[in-house]
């Protein structure tokens, strides 16, 4: 159930990966957060402190460095995954950058703390156009347990290293790769007035509403299936996210569904959408986000015609990222 992740949240609302938002609130907009806050370099909520392993965060001092590795990724789990990070400074500035280039190592610490099991060249998305950016690596974990991140930013001769440590579950939160996808009932709109009753974008596609997800993964062909709230998000990622796809989706028309699935409850009040609230105040979640075990938002799942998932986005997809998933399954 999803609400079980929102007592650490000082709002009543989904959010992004605290690593993410943390980004996002001090990163970016640092006069928020105060010159004095730092980012520990395992800012990640899946950290596991059980174990220590010489030369890692956790087993006492490791050699500081003027960069932090932020781990945004809040679903790690054995098999293939869409590793997400960010960097900052000791203030929290942003350091990561299309300029910087990052390559990653992945150890698995229980196994051996010193070899990487895998080394990859990241790659860097923007998480807000030219005021926030994430570094994207696909990994495929062997086995659930202690994992850590080898980071070396720059180029050669001017490289910085630095190290953090994350957990991976043995099965994901969310369905994983090659699950079968839920079918959901969500509500649709037949034309716009309908369609702006039940969804908070301002420029909304009617097509992303023209189908429920049950029906989408139902009907034989690719489908793509996007929740987010433009109007109710704390940050500003969940409108682009969907924008991001709303762009794509015009290659594929005809031969791909989209479904665009608002995660709360809403009502009509005033004239507008507003989010329900239970007894205690929180925005309450619609039955499709309890299904898909969504801990955040935005997420981006692609479907197989076999109705299984074929590729899931924690957060911003990069364009040409989500083009090549869906292409992989539109032909």
């Amino acid at each position: 159930m999803l609400l079980r992740v929102l007592p650490y949240l000082p709002h009543t609302r989904m959010r992004l990966p605290p690593a993410l938002a943390t980004i996002l609130a001090c990163g970016v907009l640092l006069t928020a957060c105060g010159a004095g806050a730092t980012v520990p370099p395992t800012a990640s909520p899946s950290v596991s402190a059980a174990r220590s392993y010489a030369g890692w965060p956790g087993d006492g001092p490791v050699v500081l460095s003027e960069i932090v590795p932020v781990i945004v990724s809040s679903d790690l789990a054995v098999g293939p995954n869409r590793f997400l990070m960010s960097l900052v400074d000791a203030n929290n500035k942003m350091v990561a950058s299309p300029d910087l280039p990052v390559r990653l190592g992945f150890f698995d610490l229980a196994a051996d703390p010193e070899r990487p099991v895998v080394e990859t060249e990241a790659r860097f998305e923007w998480a807000v156009e030219n005021e926030a950016g994430l570094y994207v690596a696909p990994v495929d974990f062997g086995r659930a347990g202690d994992w850590g991140v080898e980071v070396v930013a720059g180029r050669a001769g001017s490289e910085r290293t630095v190290r953090a440590r994350f957990e991976v579950k043995q099965k994901s939160l969310t369905p994983s790769i090659g699950a079968r996808a839920p079918a959901s009932e969500t509500p649709t709109g037949d034309d716009l007035d309908g369609v702006r009753r039940i969804s908070t974008d301002p420029d909304p596609d009617p097509d992303f509403y023209r189908l429920s997800v049950e029906e989408a993964v139902a009907s034989g062909m690719p489908s793509v299936v996007v929740f987010s709230t433009p109007a109710f998000c704390r940050t500003r990622t969940c409108g682009p996210a969907l924008e991001v796809v709303k762009e794509v989706a015009g290659r594929f028309k005809g031969r791909v569904n989209f479904v665009h699935v608002e995660p709360y409850r809403l009502r009509q009040a005033d004239g507008h959408l507003q989010p329900e609230v239970d007894a205690n105040g929180q925005f309450r979640v619609v039955r499709a986000v309890e299904e898909w075990n969504l801990p955040t938002e935005p997420y981006i799942f692609v479907i197989a015609p076999d109705a299984t998932v074929s590729a899931k986005f924690e957060g911003i997809a990069g364009r040409e990222e989500l083009e090549q998933a869906i292409s992989r399954v539109a032909g």
